[in-house]
C-alpha cells in the first residue's frame, strides 16, 4: 500500500536522499511517500512566501509509473486543504494538466486551485 506523509527524521531522509541522489543537506519541508512502510519517494520543500518544490523524486519511475502521478496527486490534495502558492523550478508540461502555469522561469499554482479531476494514470 502507497502512504504519504510529513517526514521529519533526519536518519530517513538522510538515508532516502542518498539512495534517490539528492545532493542537498537534509533540510526543508520533506514529505515522503511509503510502499508497505518503505520510503520510495521525496518531495523537498523550501517554505517562505511560497512553497517551493524542490526535489520530487520516486525510486523505480519507470517499473510504477502511476507511483510519481499519485504522489503528486497527494501531495496537491493536501495542499489544497490549506491553500499556498507552489513553484516548481523549470518548465514541466506534465504539471499544466494540474493547473500550474509557466512564468518567470517557474511552474506556479495556487493549491487551492489544483486541478486534481482526470484519471490517475493515462495509458
Amino acid at each position: 500500500m502507497l502512504t504519504v506523509g510529513f517526514e521529519k527524521d533526519a536518519e530517513v531522509l538522510s538515508a532516502l536522499y542518498r539512495e534517490l541522489g539528492v545532493d542537498v543537506p537534509v533540510g526543508g519541508a520533506n514529505f515522503v511517500m511509503r510502499e508497505d512502510g518503505v520510503p520510495v519517494g521525496l518531495m523537498r520543500t523550501e517554505v517562505g512566501d511560497v512553497v517551493t518544490i524542490t526535489h520530487f523524486i520516486v525510486k523505480n519511475e519507470d517499473i510504477n509509473p502511476g507511483d510519481k502521478e499519485f504522489f503528486l496527486r497527494a501531495m496537491l490534495f493536501k495542499f489544497s486543504l490549506n491553500p499556498v502558492p507552489l513553484a516548481v523550478p523549470g518548465e514541466h508540461p506534465e504539471l499544466v494538466g494540474f493547473g500550474f502555469r509557466y512564468e518567470d522561469g517557474y511552474m506556479r499554482l495556487n493549491s487551492g486551485e489544483a486541478d486534481l479531476s482526470g484519471p490517475c494514470h493515462k495509458k
